[in-house]
């Protein structure tokens, strides 16, 4: 494979990883707020359910609950319809780059035999190897968080439930 192909190869692919790390972190950004409107959402659905103010009756409870719930949805539709525009522009991007410097080989096709650029060429092979090393660790890592974003959260927990669970531990080795 010549310098110049494995070059514009090399500039493809990290186009290309780039690209994907733009669509994992929109992807982790949408999983992320979802994340923490449903943890806000059983928060305050919680709350009103425990408020002991007479004047909130069970009829308020309920709408107040329903009124977050619609924002709560607005949101995370927003998020999406977001998200959705963005990949489409990543892609948009990434085609229109790859493109960019297929046409640029293809123009410069002619100074391929030239002594002088097949050894600047040969020159900075090492340094784009290292870039495409570079951009598919980002890519990787991008994707990690995505996967982690995604999963849902175990709930850990609180003190008081600690407390429960060791004495009911202890409550039966006694027995």
């Amino acid at each position: 494979m010549s310098a110049i192909a494995t070059l514009n190869t090399i500039a493809i692919d990290v186009v290309g990883h780039y690209g994907q790390t733009a669509k994992n972190l929109f992807a982790a950004y949408r999983a992320g707020t979802e994340r923490a409107v449903n943890a806000f959402s059983d928060r305050y659905e919680q709350l009103v359910e425990r408020q002991p103010l007479p004047w909130i009756n069970s009829e308020i409870k309920a709408s107040l609950v329903a009124s977050q719930q619609r924002v709560a949805r607005r949101v995370v539709d927003s998020t999406t319809r977001f998200t959705k525009i963005a990949n489409s522009a990543v892609d948009r991007i990434s085609a229109g780059t790859v493109k960019g410097i297929e046409a640029f080989g293809e123009q410069t096709a002619w100074a391929n035999d030239m002594f002088v650029v097949g050894a600047f060429r040969k020159i900075n092979l090492p340094a784009a190897k290292l870039s495409l090393q570079i951009a598919g660790r980002v890519d990787e890592a991008s994707r990690r968080l995505s996967r982690r974003m995604a999963v849902t959260a175990v709930a850990k927990p609180t003190r008081r439930a600690k407390r429960s669970i060791t004495r009911a531990r202890g409550a039966t080795r006694a027995v």
